[in-house]
């Protein structure tokens, strides 16, 4: 695949912990990729939960068969940690894609990045490559990803040390992530250096439609 230079980079990163509500917010925004691959640890991505038309492999071998052969397609791997190098280097070898990573504490650390990882976030952006780390513990993930982000959003997190990281991380007095509830969100645009506030509102019985969720961004203002 030749790469081209001129592309912009694309890179979120996504934080909160359980039910902060941003694996709904990703799915959601998911809807119409038409080139889809998602480290899907957690097995969420397909199935009922899930986004429709998203193929579920448990087999990085079968994976890789169908995403060589695939123009378009919509793929989700469930399997081992041990897996992770070989799913970074099929998104980079597939390229012109949506990579999403969930759980990155799992499968990376604070210090030196997978060398797959590495060449995913570093050289990606060369390769059509869009990616989304998503972590309920971003002071025990990669750093890697949150110095190229394009885009960080921040939820509702559980432990103190991860509320004073990501402050730091998007430049925000820490008591806007002390205050953030379940179904809240600040999200920072670092190229522009524009931060909104979002708003998550979901059906309230049954397993929610992603149609069906709404969510609401507004410009906010952060006083120092």
């Amino acid at each position: 695949m030749k790469v081209d230079t001129s592309l912009n980079a694309s890179i979120g990163v996504v934080c909160g912990s359980s039910g902060s509500g941003k694996s709904v917010v990703i799915k959601k925004s998911l809807l119409k990729v038409p080139r889809l691959l998602v480290w899907d640890i957690d097995d969420e991505y397909t199935g009922p939960q899930g986004v429709p038309g998203v193929q579920r492999f448990s087999s990085m071998e079968k994976l890789a068969r169908a995403v060589a052969t695939a123009k378009k397609g919509r793929f989700a791997y469930v399997g081992p940690v041990t897996k992770f190098g070989a799913w970074c280097r099929l998104a980079f070898a597939w390229g012109n894609c949506l990579a999403v990573a969930e759980e990155l504490a799992g499968v990376t650390s604070p210090g030196k990045a997978p060398p797959e990882w590495h060449t995913l976030v570093s050289r990606g952006r060369k390769r059509g490559i869009a990616l989304i780390g998503v972590t309920q513990r971003p002071a025990e993930s990669d750093k890697t990803i949150m110095g190229n982000a394009s885009f960080i959003r921040v939820g509702r997190l559980s432990r103190a040390q991860d509320r004073r990281y990501m402050a730091s991380e998007i430049d925000v007095p820490e008591r806007y992530v002390n205050g953030l509830e379940n179904l809240q969100y600040i999200s920072k645009s670092m190229a522009k250096n524009e931060y909104f506030a979002g708003t998550i509102k979901v059906p309230e019985k049954g397993t929610p439609s992603l149609t069906k969720v709404r969510i609401t961004e507004n410009p906010l203002t952060i006083e120092r």
